[in-house]
């Protein structure tokens, strides 16, 4: 909106500006102090803030006391907040204290901001040092509000034609949203199929033991603890089969941990074992560690190291080594590798 400033209200502009400082000097002294007022500007649209800076300067070491104000400057112009007063060493032994007021007024017209007063004792003597008055001139620059109209309802809101091209900003994250949404789609689908889990993808399994190292270990194991000598005979017999059955399910690929002595037998019948001894050994250890861990029998200390000898003596004859390579393959390894080191160079 524009502002329309008449001749009347050009005439108190220039009376406030020379009355605040802009003509005349805005500083009173007394002796070796001086204190200062000054406005921002000297016009503020209602409701508007703008700051009034005070600043004393003085003697250091010299006690001076600012106004006590309280939240109002005048009778229509109000402080909003108070700075912290602030010091600066001017050299020569002096020193300025400011401190900068915010102010507002919803008053439109012109007001004066009297002298403000700073106090302090100079030798035996109580004196004061004073700014100068102020103007200041509060615009309303908005129309003028008629109390008998009362108040005004809220505009319905207006109904404007939907529009195709709105949207095209936006489409591009629209394809977006859909591809990602196919692609974990996809994801969760050869997650299902695959039967893999995420970690099982991303995090590559470390390669599984040979079924004969683990069992072997596992009989040193055994061996080590004694279990027998110390009177574990039960004990002895339960690890004994344990690592014998999981050795012939990892190995020969079916449930022996979850089969009796008798089914393991009539499995292992169809198996192709390297010696014919090998199927009497594996059922001397099943038989005597059921009958120990079962009937309460007693095996003897020969039968024990039987049964252990045995079980090692069945892992070493059915154990599955990875075959070295043959000379020839090995020429063929090494003339591969040295063409890819040549492409390389």
């Amino acid at each position: 909106m524009k502002l329309k400033f008449p001749y009347k209200i050009a005439l108190q502009l220039f009376f406030a500006a020379a009355v605040s400082g802009w003509v005349l000097p805005t500083t009173a002294k007394a002796q070796s102090v001086s204190a200062t007022a000054t406005l921002d500007s000297t016009l503020m649209v209602i409701g508007g803030q703008m700051q009034l800076q005070l600043e004393l300067r003085q003697p250091e070491g010299l006690q001076v006391s600012f106004p006590q104000l309280t939240d109002t400057l005048t009778g229509k112009i109000e402080i909003v907040s108070a700075a912290p007063i602030d010091s600066t060493i001017m050299g020569d032994g002096r020193v300025q204290i400011s401190q900068a007021l915010t102010i507002t007024s919803f008053d439109s017209g012109l007001h004066y901001i009297p002298p403000l007063y700073f106090e302090y004792r100079e030798g035996s003597e109580q004196r004061r040092a004073a700014t100068r008055e102020q103007a200041l001139m509060v615009v309303n620059p908005f129309k003028e509000v008629d109390p008998e109209k009362g108040f005004m309802d809220l505009k319905e809101a207006m109904n404007l034609p939907f529009s195709m091209a709105e949207l095209l900003p936006y489409f591009k994250w629209f394809i977006l949203f859909n591809l990602l949404q196919l692609l974990v789609a996809a994801f969760v689908i050869y997650l299902q199929r695959s039967k893999k889990t995420i970690k099982q993808i991303f995090i590559p399994e470390k390669p599984k033991e040979p079924a004969h190292v683990v069992a072997l270990r596992e009989l040193e194991r055994i061996k080590s603890e004694k279990l027998w000598q110390t009177g574990q005979v039960k004990t002895f017999y339960s690890q004994l089969t344990e690592v014998l059955r999981r050795y012939l399910e990892d190995r020969y690929h079916f449930p022996a941990l979850e089969q009796t002595s008798g089914e393991i037998l009539r499995q292992m019948k169809h198996e192709d074992l390297a010696g014919s001894d090998l199927l009497p050994k594996l059922r001397t250890v099943l038989e005597t560690a059921d009958l120990a861990k079962f009937a309460r029998f007693e095996p003897l200390a020969d039968e024990n190291n039987t049964a252990l000898a045995n079980t090692y003596f069945f892992v070493n004859q059915t154990k599955l080594e990875s075959l070295p390579e043959s000379p020839e393959s090995q020429d063929k390894t090494k003339a591969k590798n040295d063409e890819e080191k040549q492409m390389v160079k």
